[in-house]
This record gives structure tokens, sequence and C-alpha cells, in this order.
């Protein structure tokens, strides 16, 4: 039994990134290898990996090959600071960590190479050895920021990661004879796990942008590949379609759908894909890594009347599988309000947390016989003939570059520094725009600039949480309660 890979179409998917093609074969050498070494006794508790290896077709043949030796992944990004990515692995204690061949850090667990990995598989191990992978077993675990400023694992069931692959299978299905998709998400961020959801409901190839912040290089790549499916954050999408208009011999006529999610958008984007790509049909997607990748969706390609009526674009319909409701500040269903989902696709919880884990839920009202839980979103929403639209955040957690981060984080980093004796972090912008800003008090006698400052950041933190700005002040503006008053630095921007 495969809870994930049972009834998918996984067999056809091969993996390609430009240099490195791989297909079933290797996964299933890959997963024998990896049944070797995590269940050297056969049938036991799950465990789990933690992959640690730079963004190639490996790497997603890696993750299928785990989910077929019954194992739960943790995605790492190589390109994080080292002590981030130890952090997390000592918080998972995984089997084994998977690490390319020249990896210089060391851990307290286990490691293997992707090139042990992925040699000729030798032991005797045979498709029925490998582990079940149940419903209730996790799938992954994705680590993303949270309102406590703190990094959190999310703990996603193949329950859960499953309904979301049968929700892609029916939506979905004018496109199951599309061949190719392209991953240009961060591999720690959960668009990845909706692309694998899509290639093993339909069988599509996995093409990965190695330089994935490279727009000329994904260019290259859709035109080489003829890639059918795109799906990534709008700032992916913005500057691609900036790019490609500017870009003599630009083709991205081979694009059939596309798909954006993770941030909020401007309806122009609608329309430059409208030209740039005619045959393709254009998805919003939403949903929290919590509600395992999305849970409402809209087609737009067909809906321009909807931009001249208003400028926000919306979130759609809720998934057929699951159910929502907008909270008032009573907790009360409403027409505006929080949004706030139930159903198969929920997470199992934080990992290592179940205060939070808790925290998150809130009782469903609207059904007095049993205690059914909702999932908070966090995100204040409004209907609109029919549609969900979203107007902000109810705690402060800001996305950008698509990912989910709380400014105290960064403050908080920037607070370890010796001489820095107080600092807020703020956000402005809005959408792909999104940035932060950072304002720092020295300590009395710091000759620390702001060079100093950067470079520290970028040794503790990823790129993406890094500011765009910083300002140097003597004092803050305090609110009544002695706080520093958030709202009087961001009106100074």
């Amino acid at each position: 039994m495969n809870t994930i890979l049972d009834s998918t179409q996984e067999n056809n998917i091969k993996y390609f990134d430009g240099s490195t093609d791989l297909s079933h074969k290797d996964v299933l050498s890959v997963s024998r290898n990896l049944t070797d070494i995590c269940y050297p006794n056969g049938n036991e508790e799950q465990k789990g990996v933690c992959i640690l290896v730079d963004r190639c077709s490996s790497y997603i043949a890696t993750i299928l090959a785990a989910w077929k030796a019954g194992l739960f992944v943790v995605p790492l990004n190589t390109a994080s600071p080292i002590q981030k990515n130890i952090e997390i692995i000592n918080k998972i204690k995984p089997a084994v960590v998977i690490v390319d061949d020249i990896n210089e850090a060391s851990f307290d667990f286990p490691t293997v190479t992707k090139s042990e990995l992925f040699s000729e598989q030798t032991s005797k191990n045979e498709l029925t050895n490998f582990r079940p992978l149940r419903p209730s077993d996790i799938a992954y675990v994705i680590f993303t920021s949270g309102s406590t400023g703190e990094p959190k694992g999310v703990v996603i069931s193949c329950e859960s990661f499953k309904s979301y692959i049968d929700w892609t299978a029916r939506n979905f299905s004018e496109y199951s004879d599309l061949k190719r998709l392209l991953l240009t998400s961060e591999l720690t961020f959960d668009i990845t796990m909706g692309d694998i959801a899509f290639a093993l409901a339909f069988g599509t190839d996995i093409g990965v942008a190695i330089q994935n912040r490279n727009i000329p290089s994904i260019l290259a790549l859709i035109m080489r590949f003829e890639i059918d499916i795109l799906y990534s954050v709008p700032t992916t999408h913005l500057t691609l379609a900036s790019f490609s208009q500017q870009k003599r011999g630009a083709d991205l006529s081979s694009l059939r759908l596309i798909l954006s999610g993770g941030d909020r958008f401007p309806w122009q984007l609608v329309r430059d894909y409208k030209k740039l790509a005619p045959k393709a049909a254009f998805y919003n997607v939403y949903g929290p890594t919590e509600v395992t990748i999305n849970c409402f969706s809209v087609r737009l390609d067909n809906r321009l009347e909807l931009s001249v009526e208003r400028a926000s674009v919306p979130i759609g319909y809720c998934f057929d599988s699951l159910d929502h409701v907008l909270l008032d500040e009573n907790s009360q269903p409403a027409t505006k309000g929080e949004l706030c989902v139930t159903g198969p696709q929920m997470m199992l919880g934080y990992h290592g947390d179940a205060e939070l884990s808790e925290s998150v839920f809130v009782t469903d009202t609207r059904i007095e016989c049993i205690t059914r839980k909702l999932y908070r979103t966090g995100d204040i929403g409004y209907y609109d003939n029919g549609l969900v639209y979203l107007e902000g955040r109810v705690d402060g957690l800001i996305k950008i570059r698509g990912y989910r981060i709380h400014p105290d984080e960064v403050s908080k980093t920037l607070d370890s520094i010796e001489e820095v004796d107080v600092s807020a972090v703020v956000n402005f912008g809005k959408q792909s725009d999104a940035a932060l800003k950072a304002f720092i008090k020295l300590k009395h006698g710091s000759g620390l600039t702001v060079e100093d400052i950067e470079k520290f950041l970028r040794e503790k933190l990823p790129d993406y949480m890094i500011p765009v700005q910083y300002e140097l002040v003597k004092d803050f503006p305090l609110s009544q309660s002695g706080k520093i008053d958030k709202n009087s630095l961001a009106k100074r921007l």
C-alpha cells in the first residue's frame, strides 16, 4: 500500500533539468537504496529524510523515491545559512541527510551523497519490500515562518496530500494531455509539491529550472522543452512576462496552463499572458501551507471583465472537497472576516509544538453535534458575486516573493548583534513590490556601519528576508504601552 503513489501516473513521469534526465527506473533504484539505509530491519515505524542538495532533477526524483520507500521528506535549501539547515535537521532527527557530493557541513545524523544514492542498486530488495505508506503517515514537513517570528514545521499527512492530488485530477482534467511542466519555485516552498501533485495526477514530466531566478534561463527552458505548464509565484511571472515582451524572439506560445500562487498580483499580468501565451488558461490559486498547498482557485483569463469592476484579483472558489467560512470578531459567520477552512487537507500540526498547533484552530460553531475544527488562515476575506477576495492580514504576517515571513524574525536577528541596542523592521510596498526596512538604534559609541549589519544578516538569513533599506536612529517613537510604535515608523515610508 502506498497512499500517495497508488492510483497515480508516477510510473510515467520523467525528470529533466537541461543536463540530467531521469526516469521511473532511477526512482525505483533510489527507493531501494533508501530502503536499505533507512529500514534495514524491514517494516518499522515511519522515518524521515532531509534533502539538502542543489536544485536539479535528482532532487525531485529523490522526493518520489522517498515516498515509494515509505519515508517522509523534509526539503532544505543549500542557499540558506547552514546553521538554519542544521537547526531544522536537529529538530527532525532524520534517518539520513541526503547531501551533494561536495559538502563541508557536518551533521549529527547519517549522510549519503547524491552520487551514492543514484548509484546502481545492488540490494535484493523487491517492490514488495517497501514499507507501506499509510494515510496517517507523514508525507512532508515544510518549514515556514509564523507570527511568533520563529520557523515552524508544517506537517502534512499522506491522506492530505493525496486529497490535493485527487482535486488536481478533477479540477484540471481537461489538461490531462499536457506533457511537461517547469518547476521554478524554491524547493522548500509548497508550490513544488503542487507541481509534483499535477505530475502524479497526469504523468506529466517535471523539469527543474536550476537557475530559478535567472529569467533568461527560465525562458530558454520553456522554449527548448516546449513547456506546457508553469506554476510560480507572481514575482517570477511578472518578471518573465515583462522580459518576454522586450526580448526579441521570446516565445511563450507553448504554455497552455499558467498558475500563480503565493501572493497577490495585478490584473495586468493576466492581460500580458493572454498576449504572450494566447492558448493558455490562467488560474489564481490560494492556500496556506497548513491546508496542503491550496484551497481556493479561479480561472481568470476568461473573467477579464472583473478587472473593469474592481482592481483586486479574487482567490475564487473553495475546493469542492473542502469547506470554508468567514468569521467576524465574535467568531460568527459573516460576509467579511477571517477566512477559515476545514476538510481533509488540513495539516497534522506544527512539528514539536502542540500548543502552537492548537492555537491556529477554532471550533466550527455551525455544527452543534460534534466538535469540528477550522483552520484560521489569518487572512481577511469578503464575498463579491460569489467569489472570495482578500483584503489583508489579521496578524501582520507578510509575504515577500511568495514567502510568508514576520518582520519580527528579522528584528530578532538584528538584536542579536552585540552593538545593536534595539531594532524594528517594517514592511512597505504592495503585492510583488513588498520589501522590508530596518530601523536600528546602536549602542552608544558603536562604530557599526550599515554594510556591517547587512553582511551579518546575509550570514544568518535567506535573501528574501534581507531588508532593502536601513536607517540608523537615535530613538524610537513609542506607543502608549511603551512599545515601539511601528505604525509611526511605517508612516515615514
